[in-house]
């Protein structure tokens, strides 16, 4: 299904390295409307992306982990995505294995999980410049573009739950 206004991204760049990879939801370049900030930029006040309200995401996936049966929900890349974004707004860097072990999944299965969202273009694994045998995964761009636009729909729908209500 071709959805392009759905998903915005970062370059045009972006959008042929989609197109070349076959992935759906071709893509268009919208910076200014996907919510991203250049590191060292300020965050814009509305932006619908931010560490707050990944912490708050990612406590309920851990609470809906706690409450219901031992992989009954298991959604590593999920938690993955959770976990990058969250890093990212922090500033932080998150190594493979501190992923793996975050993912709460065999370490096989979270390298599968980590190699499919390389694949998708939404991570990138980096290499540490003082360790060789260390590597980072981030959010790519285009990682970035996509959970702002999820976290923009989840906002607009508890607002409209919320409108409802009154």
């Amino acid at each position: 299904m071709d959805r392009p206004h759905l998903v915005p991204t970062i370059s045009a760049e972006t959008a042929a390295r989609s197109a070349r990879q076959g992935r759906p939801w071709p893509l268009e370049p919208a910076a200014e409307s996907a919510g991203n900030t250049p590191p060292g930029a300020q965050e814009p006040c509305e932006a619908p992306l931010n560490r707050q309200r990944t912490r708050m995401l990612l406590d309920l996936y851990n609470a809906r982990m706690r409450l219901f049966p031992s992989g009954l929900f298991a959604d590593p890349a999920w938690e993955m995505l959770l976990d990058l974004t969250h890093a990212r707004l922090a500033g932080k860097r998150v190594s493979v294995s501190s992923l793996c072990i975050a993912a709460h999944v065999p370490a096989t299965t979270a390298l599968r999980r980590i190699g499919d969202l390389v694949k998708s273009g939404l991570v990138t694994r980096i290499r540490d410049e003082n360790d060789g045998r260390r590597v980072f995964v981030e959010l790519t761009e285009e990682g970035l573009a996509r959970m702002n636009l999820y976290f923009e729909a989840v906002l607009k729908s508890l607002n409209a739950g919320q409108a409802r209500s009154s």
